[in-house]
């Protein structure tokens, strides 16, 4: 009985928290894409991302990333990335991003971006039956310029270091990919 009751008290709670979360943040989704490079043992090699977020009020936003990072060349495509030997190699990053900016209505606003997730190292072409997939944690931290065009359109101009622990993998150093980068971002509104 006393558990029933625990369960009862415990979901009326979560709806008075749920409830007044709604009355301060409203749901104002945006896609964002984006392309940046980091500095990978002395190379400046690519990534692409895909995020979808919403706002947290007027000065800070939330959002899921989905990012890729060629780590050498594929067979029908050169991404100028030598990082490793191994053919077809590349990083997939998804996690979850915080963004605060320092002002809530100027046209080019500072901002500080912070993220966790996961990484996965990986190789698009098995050439055994072992799979060989690597998954390690992933934060970031940077910080930039917001530029503000309209309510439903921005660019996103940052700077940072994202640190990624890893063991040697498919010829890759130890945290060979802990490093800096830099990217531009857009974000649309989909309301």
């Amino acid at each position: 009985m006393k558990t029933t009751q625990k369960c009862i008290v415990c979901l009326i709670l979560s709806f008075v928290l749920l409830s007044s979360l709604g009355a301060t943040a409203t749901w104002e989704p945006y896609l964002g894409l984006g392309k940046g490079k980091t500095k990978v043992e002395g190379e400046r090699v690519p990534f692409f991302e895909l995020a979808l977020g919403t706002s947290l009020g007027s000065r800070a936003t939330i959002e899921t990333f989905l990012m890729a990072q060629p780590l050498s060349n594929f067979p029908h495509m050169s991404f100028d990335a030598d990082i490793t030997e191994t053919e077809s190699a590349f990083a997939m990053m998804t996690g979850a991003r915080v963004s605060v900016s320092l002002f809530k209505d100027a046209f080019c606003n500072p901002m500080l971006q912070a993220g966790l997730g996961g990484m996965i190292i990986s190789r698009a072409e098995s050439t055994d039956n072992q799979t060989d997939l690597f998954l390690y944690f992933y934060s970031s931290i940077a910080t930039g310029f917001e530029v503000d065009f309209s309510d439903s359109f921005k660019i996103l101009i940052l700077s940072g270091y994202r640190f990624v622990p890893h063991d040697q993998v498919i010829g890759i150093e130890n945290d060979a990919l802990s490093s800096r980068f830099s990217s531009v971002s857009f974000r649309a509104s989909l309301d």
